[in-house]
């Protein structure tokens, strides 16, 4: 029996969860967990929560063991993600559990600089990793690239994000890279509905404290865009999900004077969610991106996989309108209203896209294509 650790090494300050949330909630790194158990493998997973002083342990019938270690410190300093650090406890813990095979969520996260090293010198076994996030300059990577240097450690590389490859290239990567639809939908929980007769438009997922931050989802543009856009229309927008920003994002829609025309539903249950993207007729997802096809970003492929279009932010002023599978607006509010409003009333390209989206969303990127692809690769690992 294959022993697997994964490891999603960063607390929980970003989105507000408490420990019982972040173990009882639906994550995609549990769900990773779920894979290895029905391989007959027995999966761990290590991670981190603010809350806890001492490493905790829990035993979850049909995922395996998740083991949640305290912070001892955070480098660098004054930003909220992904600088969370306890190596002794974590190198300590891999010692003891004797792994055949590690994988590392997010290489973004600048621990990867440093474990990455420890695991193959200490540990010795196959190291994969994942994307996560995304960067959209070079200049952006450049406090990373200690962590991208370190990528040439790593046996398999796991990414969703096309722009992405050019990293890989430059590193010399191209052989180790294994494009994957992350994370990847239940298609027997997310699927076409029957649609509102209304107009309705949603975000779902977390708020974030900062009502503005990098290569984050940003709903507050979102409220910003519906106060130009109900110059236009009588519309309104659904925000689905909880999070630090929560209350930030009520007064705000106070103080646009768009409160009435917006619902704040807090968290929903994951089961529950493909009823909000069935109702709405275009969804939000408020980054900036070169495409929306279908391959990155959870939002996308679920609302797609409920056969509704969605739209994204163009990361250039060049990108088209249009893209593979939804729409890409600009980043001026005004610009993008009158751009929200052409996409509205041409309902046979909504419709087809949406309808082009959730065949390609059902045909490429379920969660049995992604089991399928993980345990190919980390068989082929394991096997030497």
């Amino acid at each position: 029996m294959a022993r697997i650790v994964t490891m999603l090494l960063h607390d929980e300050r970003f989105s507000g969860w408490s420990l019982e949330e972040k173990l009882s909630r639906f994550h995609f790194s549990k769900k990773y967990l779920e894979f290895c158990k029905s391989f007959g493998w027995e999966p761990y997973l290590y991670c981190f929560h603010e809350s806890v002083r001492e490493k905790k342990v829990y035993t979850i019938k049909n995922l395996g063991v998740i083991k949640v270690f305290p912070v001892s410190f955070r480098f660098p300093p004054l930003i909220r993600f992904g600088n969370d650090h306890n190596p002794r406890a974590i190198i300590t813990e891999l010692e003891k559990d004797e792994p055949d095979l590690i994988h590392f969520h997010d290489y973004y996260l600048f621990s990867f600089a440093y474990l990455s090293s420890l695991i193959k010198k200490r540990i010795k076994c196959p190291l994969t990793t994942q994307l996560h996030c995304y960067h959209e300059n070079w200049w952006r990577r450049i406090p990373y690239l200690s962590c991208l240097h370190k990528l040439r450690l790593v046996d398999r590389i796991f990414y969703s994000y096309r722009p992405e490859e050019e990293v890989y290239g430059k590193l010399g990567m191209m052989d180790n890279i294994v494009k994957v639809p992350m994370p990847s939908i239940n298609p027997e929980v997310f699927k076409p509905g029957s649609k509102s007769d209304n107009e309705n438009l949603a975000y779902i997922g977390r708020l974030p404290a900062l009502l503005k931050g990098y290569a984050d989802k940003t709903p507050a543009m979102l409220l910003f865009l519906l106060q130009k856009l109900l110059t236009y229309r009588d519309l309104k927008l659904t925000i689905v999900g909880d999070g630090c920003g929560l209350p930030r994002y009520k007064k705000l829609a106070s103080k646009l004077d768009v409160d009435d025309k917006v619902e704040f539903t807090g968290f929903v249950p994951h089961v529950r969610i493909p009823d909000f993207y069935q109702q709405a007729s275009l969804t939000f997802v408020p980054l900036k991106l070169y495409d929306v096809d279908g391959f990155f970003d959870g939002g996308i492929q679920e609302s797609l996989a409920c056969e509704t279009a969605v739209a994204a932010f163009k990361s250039s002023a060049n990108t088209p309108l249009r893209g593979t599978f939804g729409f890409l607006l600009s980043q001026d509010y005004d610009k993008a209203a009158q751009e929200i409003i052409t996409i509205l009333d041409d309902l046979q390209t909504l419709n087809d896209i949406a309808s082009k989206g959730s065949a390609f969303v059902h045909g490429h990127c379920t969660e049995e294509m992604l089991k399928g692809i993980l345990r190919s690769e980390w068989e082929g690992l394991l096997k030497g």
